[in-house]
């Protein structure tokens, strides 16, 4: 028989065994309960609390991902939360799927000059990017399959990088002069000089060149050659900034500066008369791989307050056919993911993907 005190002791051991036991068993409710989020790691837990399908871990951009790459893709400078440094991110047209292209590290090596836009390849590996590495000016190639940086030259000034439609060749400015950085060759020959007042256009078919003029463009042919000169009769003062063109070469827009109220305009590159403008400066607008249509990414407030007594308002996107005016709103996916919450568009791409 046992005695009481090893009764007690057998009870004691054998809910113990219970206990171990049934911790062994996967559960799904303890595991919920009992995991800890590191903050410090994952900084913008917070913003994901509504958001139990967005991933903590951000997302990277991969490579010829057959995914990622079956619809056009937006290219947009942003850091995520606490972050010191912005890299460039892609995600689809409505703000979801957001990944990381070029890690923060690279930055930290190369400094970007901001108001210098990058320009990726048309079959997406390469970005041509304008910064300054140890303060020296400099052009550079981010390899988004290698990962790494490869060198085109030195020089500053305003790059205005195009690509070949093939993805083998970038055309840029450097120090004031024209130049093709050949990729399979890494062979940097100059080009005949094709002077421009702010930006220089690669069209579709890679044949001729449109390079902004004080008010109007000149079309050239690759070989430098004017064929064409458009004069827009803008007063002097005016300058031309923000330029712009549709994917199919068919629209140049761009905002009119030194005017009483800055005025943003479409013009038809074939038939230039200006009849599309509106005020604005036309901040995160940007053509859509859609003909006839530009896509605007805005701020949309409300007059309600929330209880902090601020004005309450949405991300959104306003789809725009720019001959009708006739206009749509759909909300930004993705808002607050890894704490980024505006999207500014620096280019679409990936077009490929429309057989564009």
């Amino acid at each position: 028989m046992f005695s009481p005190k090893r009764h007690c002791v057998f009870i004691l051991v054998f809910s113990l065994i219970v206990f171990l036991t049934g911790c062994s068993e996967p559960s799904s409710q303890s595991t919920t309960n009992t995991t800890a989020v590191d903050v410090a790691k994952y900084p913008w837990v917070k913003e994901h609390k509504n958001h139990p399908e967005w991933p903590l871990e951000i997302r990277e951009e991969v490579y010829g991902d057959a995914d990622t790459f079956s619809t056009p893709r937006l290219m947009f400078w942003n850091k995520y939360k606490y972050s010191e440094v912005r890299t460039l991110w892609s995600s689809r047209l409505d703000g979801s799927d957001r990944r990381r292209i070029i890690p923060e590290k690279i930055f930290t090596q190369l400094e970007p000059a901001g108001l210098h836009p990058p320009a990726r390849s048309p079959d997406n590996r390469y970005i041509a990017i304008s910064g300054y590495i140890n303060d020296r000016a400099t052009r550079q190639l981010y390899d988004t399959k290698e990962k790494k940086l490869i060198t085109m030259s030195g020089g500053g000034g305003y790059p205005w990088f195009n690509w070949t439609s093939d993805s083998e060749n970038v055309i840029f400015y450097s120090d004031g002069k024209n130049f093709n950085y050949h990729i399979p060759t890494g062979q940097l020959t100059p080009r005949p000089q094709i002077h421009h007042s702010g930006a220089a256009f690669l069209l579709p078919g890679d044949k001729e060149f449109l390079a902004i003029k004080h008010d109007g463009f000149w079309i050239h042919k690759f070989n430098g050659e004017v064929v064409r000169k458009v004069n827009f009769g803008f007063p002097r003062a005016w300058e031309m900034k923000n330029h712009r063109i549709s994917p199919d070469g068919k629209y140049l827009a761009f905002m009119t500066h030194g005017r009483d109220d800055f005025h943003f305009h479409w013009v038809n590159i074939a038939n230039p008369k200006i009849e599309h403008s509106e005020k604005g400066t036309g901040g995160g607008v940007i053509f859509s791989p859609e003909a006839d249509y530009q896509l605007e990414y805005t701020i949309k407030h409300s007059q309600e307050r929330d209880e902090n007594g601020f004005y309450l308002s949405e991300r959104v996107i306003r789809t725009k056919n720019i001959l009708t005016g006739v206009q749509t709103e759909e909300l930004v996916k993705e808002k607050g993911i890894w704490g980024m919450r505006t999207l500014v568009p620096v280019a679409i791409t990936n077009l490929a993907a429309l057989g564009k």
